[in-house]
């Protein structure tokens, strides 16, 4: 292939240097705004590298690209309970090259105890679509002699030490939701706090933590090795991954129904078309076949994506269910 020397190009004239600059206007008219402004999207995930959601955010970008006809790549920003992606979210334009994919549950949770948001989740974002369901559950080593829910309450009752219960992300529907196990429960228990799942399948494993509960893509690959004993789930149904494992309500608990949902975000200016050619793609990836068996096997309820009206639905029914609950906790994030 033969090289071109800028050096020895013959010097452009004002005139061909206009003329050019002209046809590029006029071609940059006829291009989407999000084309003009960034033919790479971004879809931020709030969790490290190597974790679940950041596998879900990885398969879709790769199957996106194709849909979308775009390289879509992943930032990862973790911290301050999700708090930190969405605000690059509120910060990065509206151009539709920028989207986030979070937890549902925090976007409601945020205000009812942080003093010091630095958005608003109901005006600074719009729901694209839902992408999983994610439920949580409550496991033991597989060690442990407890086989059940209702084994774990009564060896809590008689002997407070054996029954602490290892909760990742504070703050979270997840932290309220043991709380409200507790007390519904009257278990007694203790909860201990880790800084992400990982840590405190360690420490389950090892002994030094009673209990532990997580959301099922945690829990589902060593409740499946033999390692750890998922006793209950929190969903209305048993999980997709865990269909041996039964719900808290079957296990006598019927008020204690929590699930969430990963939601893809998108800033609330962005254009209502851009939007809907998301959501369109994002449902598209979610049908594939290969797609729902990565996902299934991971721990993640499988969905087929729904609108923006239907997600607004659903995260409205999950506010009134556990705000009233969240408030008369009295616990503040700050």
């Amino acid at each position: 292939m033969s090289q071109h020397n800028p050096a020895s190009a013959a010097p452009l004239s004002r005139r061909t240097l206009l003329a050019g600059a002209a046809m590029g206007m006029g071609l940059g008219c006829m291009l989407p705004a999000a084309a003009q402004a960034q033919t790479v999207n971004r879809i931020i995930v709030p969790f490290p590298a190597g974790g679940p959601a950041d596998f879900m955010g990885r398969l879709l970008a790769e199957k996106l690209k194709d849909e979308l006809g775009r390289t879509v790549m992943i930032d990862n920003r973790p911290g301050a309970g999700t708090r930190l992606a969405a605000e690059v979210l509120k910060n990065a334009p509206a151009d539709g090259a920028t989207v986030l994919l979070a937890p549902v549950d925090p976007m409601f949770i945020g205000p009812a105890i942080y003093a010091n948001m630095r958005f608003n989740p109901a005006t600074d974002f719009k729901p694209i679509t839902d992408v999983t369901g994610v439920q949580f559950g409550i496991a033991v080593s597989a060690a442990s002699p407890i086989k059940t829910l209702a084994q774990f309450v009564q060896t809590a009752k008689a002997n407070p030490d054996h029954g602490s219960i290892g909760i990742t992300t504070v703050g979270s529907l997840l932290h309220f939701l043991a709380m409200d196990f507790v007390a519904v429960s009257r278990s007694g228990s203790t909860l201990v706090p880790y800084r992400g799942g990982a840590p405190m399948v360690t420490e389950l494993l090892g002994g030094q933590v009673s209990s532990g509960m997580d959301a099922t893509t945690t829990l589902t690959e060593y409740h499946r090795a033999g390692k750890l004993r998922v006793l209950a789930v929190a969903g209305d149904k048993r999980a997709d991954s865990l269909p041996d494992v039964p719900t808290f309500a079957e296990a006598g608990y019927p008020t204690l129904v929590a699930s969430s949902r990963y939601v893809l975000y998108a800033h609330a200016n962005m254009a209502p078309a851009t939007i809907a050619q998301w959501n369109q793609a994002v449902r598209k990836v979610l049908a594939m076949p290969d797609v729902r068996d990565k996902l299934g096997r991971v721990g993640y309820d499988l969905l087929p994506g729904g609108s923006t009206e239907e997600v607004v639905r659903y995260t409205d029914a999950l506010a009134a269910r556990w705000l009233p609950i969240i408030k008369a906790s009295g616990y503040k994030g700050d």
